[in-house]
């Protein structure tokens, strides 16, 4: 799972480097980039679990702040899907929509968990992008 998260603080390219050493030190973490220009990171989770509080802990040791994202999520159950292909067709057509952080989907039990930005896209508009993409929405859960 990948997610992008705000950070406060940087200033320089050492403390770019500060940053992403310790996040790719973090338990969970599989990988992490981090941006001066948009001060934020984007960071890719070992498995379906995002660990935001071992995150948090690695950018305040390193000196800096997570920033709180007014995005939210959602979980879609998606029908059609038979192969990796099709979750890889939705996890597309998801991830092109302006607004997506970041879009997981997961054939086996057919989900697709998406981060978004509210003030940016709708879950009806995510849904017509599952759509679009050949499948049937099912049903939606937004997380708290």
């Amino acid at each position: 799972m990948k997610k992008q998260i705000q950070i406060k603080g940087m200033h320089c390219a050492g403390c770019v480097q500060s940053v992403e050493k310790a996040l790719n030190s973090a338990e969970g973490v599989k990988s992490a980039s981090v941006q001066l220009t948009t001060e934020s990171a984007l960071i890719e989770s070992e498995n379906d679990h995002f660990p935001m509080e071992k995150v948090r802990e690695a950018v305040e040791k390193a000196g800096y702040e997570v920033e709180e994202s007014p995005s939210e999520s959602v979980t879609f159950d998606v029908g059609g899907m038979s192969c990796t292909g099709c979750s890889s067709a939705v996890e597309k057509s998801l991830s092109r929509q302006k607004g997506v952080i970041s879009a997981n989907v997961n054939l086996a039990a057919e989900k697709a968990f998406v981060d978004f930005e509210p003030g940016e896209i709708t879950t009806e508009e995510l849904a017509e992008a599952i759509r679009s993409a050949g499948y049937e929405v099912r049903g939606e859960k937004k997380s708290p």
